[in-house]
Parts: structure tokens; sequence; C-alpha cells
């Protein structure tokens, strides 16, 4: 018994620990060329934005719809990024970082049993975590970042429609336990 109840609470706390996530700190945040490489290379980033091109490819909609789903990650992207840098930094950054990951990975599995209802909240969800990614880098930004954030958003969109074709070719609910797994192996 006594031994469960420490597994139970050493489960829970690190459940709730805040890791620093893989994309942050140290790297340059005022190119062009850094904010295009930075999606790719931060694993957290890729994850979340892959991940959401294939939530948005496998929603019942219209493509006008689905575009501007992106088109409001990408402000969300930014505007995190902006508000980082006006603010700095505050605790939860990070574990909202990492619970943006198995929250979209919840939202692709809902995709295919969820109510329309039950599915705008999820997106709606997803695309205000999207604000955390942006606001981790606004906080480590100095200076100008308009070429950052240019590259960054180039980069992001073009994640987000490697997704969607992701989503299209392999349309399934069990796309969301993929992308679970590699989201727990990341954040390890």
């Amino acid at each position: 018994m006594k031994k469960s109840l420490f597994s139970f609470f050493a489960a829970t706390s690190l459940t709730f620990a805040s890791l620093p996530a893989f994309a942050h700190p140290g790297h340059e945040t005022s190119s062009f060329s850094a904010g295009l490489t930075h999606p790719v290379t931060g694993f957290d980033h890729l994850i979340m934005l892959i991940a959401f091109g294939i939530l948005i490819a496998c929603l019942n909609t219209s493509f006008k719809r689905k575009a501007a789903l992106m088109g409001s990650a990408l402000v969300s992207l930014l505007a995190g990024l902006a508000a980082g840098q006006l603010f700095g930094i505050f605790n939860g950054v990070e574990l909202a970082i990492g619970a943006s990951l198995f929250v979209v990975s919840g939202a692709i599995w809902q995709a295919f049993h969820a109510s329309k209802d039950m599915m705008r909240l999820a997106v709606t969800l997803c695309v205000g975590l999207v604000f955390f990614h942006g606001y981790a880098h606004g906080v480590e930004a100095q200076g100008a970042i308009s070429t950052f954030a240019a590259g960054m958003t180039l980069s992001a969109a073009a994640l987000m429609m490697l997704g969607v074709q992701f989503g299209r070719a392999l349309s399934s609910p069990w796309l969301s336990v993929g992308v679970a797994s590699v989201s727990a192996l990341v954040l390890i």
C-alpha cells in the first residue's frame, strides 16, 4: 500500500512538473534563417504545428474555414511572440507548451467522434495554446525580432500544411496516439 501511494504521488508530481521544452533557451532570435529553422529544430514546435495541420485535415469543414484556422494559429503564434517580448517570463509557459501537445492529440481523436460544438471548443483551445509557443520565444528575444518572426511564420505555415497532407493521407483517429506517443518521448 505504501509503495503504491508513493508511486501515485511521484507520478502526479512528474505530471505537474514544469520541464523546459526542447526549443528553449539558447537560440538566436534575430535573423530570418533562425526563424525559418527554429520550428523545425524545436521538437515541441515541430510536433504541435504538424499535429495542428493533421487536426485541420481531419475536420469536416470547407477549405476556406480550414485556411482561416491555419491563419488564426499563425496570428496566435505571432501574438505570443509579441506578448513574450513585452511582458517577460511567467511560470507555466513551459507547462502550457507541453500540455498543448496532448491537447492537440486529444482533439485529433475527437475529430472522429465528437460533436461540432465540442470540436469548435477543442480547435479554439489548440489555437490558444499555440500562443504559448510564440510567447516562449518572445521572452528570449532581444531587440528587433521582425525578421525572426517572418521566418518563423513561413516555417510554421509550411509545417501546418505538411500536417494537412499527413492528415489527408492517413485520416484516422489513431494518428492521435502517434502524436501523444512522440510528445511523451520528447518531453521525457
